[in-house]
């Protein structure tokens, strides 16, 4: 492709004595940025556009990419923090709410009680001057130009335009302060504080940890499971993140994390026990779906290496992505068995987190996924017990902590109320939902409704199962009618011969009805009911 050369000046005069060359000169501006475009792009804007706002010549810029995790703090940054009122001109609606926004940590302007929102501000399109407050109490102007690049390009969520943001400092080298200004941004993004915790999402795409939310967290009191269970799991978090621990990992060369698999019922506690021990230690809570079609073996590494510092990261349904002979569950998806294991083994990770399997069906995971040192402790969630039950009662009703008695006199209730039957604590905890303006007598003469919502929920999953199987059996009849339509002809044929359809005994067409059930927990997930014969 022949190209243009830059005129003879502009290359003599911007090669400075230390061999650079500078991509804009004061006196070569109009014709340098008619090349862009053309032959050459070597510049990530108009300088045109920019002459009348800064002085190109003497400025350092930087462009961040559309996809990169620092993209959205910035727009909500500069948002809030604009040099003055002429520059609140250009804005976008979020309405998703903050923005992944972080005001408070970077410099601007602080409430002392602040009234949350359903949508906030990012910048718009356009040119923008800001301030930026760093570390160290010093405020620095800079500037933001948010611009879309060429033709509208189709994608499955519609047409859109490539996008990206370049930042400006005045003066050149200043490369380390825009750094900076970005590092500030995440390092925000990602602080923890106690009883909050912050929830981030793997973007697999874009291959970065996507800010999605911060959260007040629930008490870790507030998560009832069996003493012992609760006593073992928190003393060895405890363990685990004091500063001897971490020493003697580093002595001895182990990678310094801790990994625990919680297993057992749906709705016992799991993702609340999660939630709260994220709060309880201020921690980020990085979810990570590994049975995403596009999730790879160098994905699912490079999201458990980048993840934030002291993180929580949750691999929930461990059980989706392979059975016991370490078969693929999920046939799009092209992580392997060894990828996860060597994800799980902690090699070239960050240093401190603390890994969570999930799965209700711990017997159907691979001995291997889950020996010593991939998982360090198991804590099996069940059925609520009368501890439990008596500790919600507790939780809910705390007036009756005057007279001990009556919590365990609600669990006796319980229990003698569902006999045989089984509760989980979700369900307990709904219960004390509807009961909350009922006196602690009342929500012990009421346990008869548990009872109650268990059986209806259990005839509302029979009539499920029965429609699931007549749907698949309505199939499979369809499909029978439409091969015996398939074969009349030589069905007749046949008979011209032998006097019988299809010389099969009768001529039956055998349909085969797999019946496969989740069962809303059972752990008969892939039960095949017995074969049934149709004749014809």
């Amino acid at each position: 492709m022949p190209t243009t050369p830059l005129p003879s000046a502009a290359v003599a005069d911007d090669v400075s004595s230390d061999g650079s060359f500078d991509m804009v000169s004061d006196k070569n501006v109009k014709e340098f940025n008619a090349q862009i475009g053309t032959q050459y792009d070597v510049a990530p804007f108009n300088a045109d556009s920019l002459t009348p706002f800064l002085d190109l010549e003497d400025s350092t810029w930087m462009v961040i990419p559309s996809g990169g995790k620092s993209f959205p703090l910035v727009l909500s940054h500069v948002a809030n923090n604009l040099l003055d009122d002429a520059w609140h001109r250009s804005f976008e609606l979020n309405e998703k709410g903050s923005g992944g926004g972080c005001k408070d940590k970077c410099g601007g302007k602080k409430k002392k009680k602040e009234k949350k929102e359903g949508v906030s501000c990012l910048v718009g399109l356009g040119f923008h001057r800001f301030t930026w407050t760093d570390t160290s109490g010093a405020t620095t102007e800079l500037q933001c130009l948010r611009q879309q690049i060429g033709e509208p390009v189709g994608t499955n969520c519609g047409a859109v335009r490539m996008e990206n943001l370049v930042l400006f400092k005045s003066g050149r080298a200043q490369e380390n302060v825009l750094k900076a200004y970005v590092d500030q941004l995440i390092t925000a993004s990602e602080a923890t504080d106690k009883n909050t915790f912050t929830i981030f999402h793997w973007h697999v795409k874009y291959q970065y940890w996507q800010r999605n939310q911060t959260v007040r967290a629930r008490p870790l009191d507030s998560v009832i499971l069996p003493r012992a269970t609760k006593d073992r799991l928190t003393k060895d978090i405890d363990d685990f993140v004091s500063e001897d621990t971490e020493d003697f990992y580093f002595q001895h060369g182990i990678p310094y994390k801790r990994s625990y698999l919680f297993y057992g019922l749906p709705g016992s506690g799991k993702t609340s026990l999660i939630q709260a021990i994220a709060g309880h230690y201020a921690r980020n809570l990085c979810f990570l779906q590994p049975t995403h079609p596009e999730m790879t073996d160098d994905s699912l590494r490079a999201a458990v290496n980048d993840a934030p510092q002291d993180s929580i990261i949750v691999l929930e349904d461990i059980d989706a992505l392979f059975d016991k002979d370490r078969n693929q569950k999920v046939r799009a998806s092209p992580l392997t068995f060894s990828g996860l294991l060597n994800a799980l083994d902690g090699v070239g990770n960050p240093q401190g987190q603390i890994f969570v399997l999930t799965t209700n069906f711990r017997e159907q995971l691979d001995s291997a996924l889950i020996r010593n040192g991939r998982v360090d402790l198991h804590v099996e969630f069940a059925r609520a017990t009368g501890e439990q039950m008596a500790d919600m009662f507790t939780a809910f009703f705390p007036q009756s902590e005057v007279d001990s008695q009556v919590p365990h006199e609600f669990a006796m209730a319980l229990q003698g109320a569902l006999g045989e039957r089984e509760v989980s604590t979700a369900a307990l905890q709904h219960y004390f939902v509807t009961q909350r303006t009922s006196t602690p007598e009342e929500a012990i003469a009421n346990v008869g409704l548990v009872v109650e919502a268990i059986e209806e929920r259990a005839m509302e999953q029979k009539v499920q199962d029965e429609k699931k199987v007549e749907k698949q059996a309505e199939a499979g009849d369809v499909k029978g009618k439409a091969g015996k339509s398939g074969g009349t002809g030589k069905r007749r044929k046949a008979r011209g011969k032998s006097g019988h359809d299809g010389g099969g005994g009768g001529g039956g067409q055998a349909i085969h009805v797999h019946v496969h059930t989740d069962g809303g927990g059972s752990t008969n997930s892939g039960a095949e009911e017995e074969e049934e014969e149709e004749e014809e």
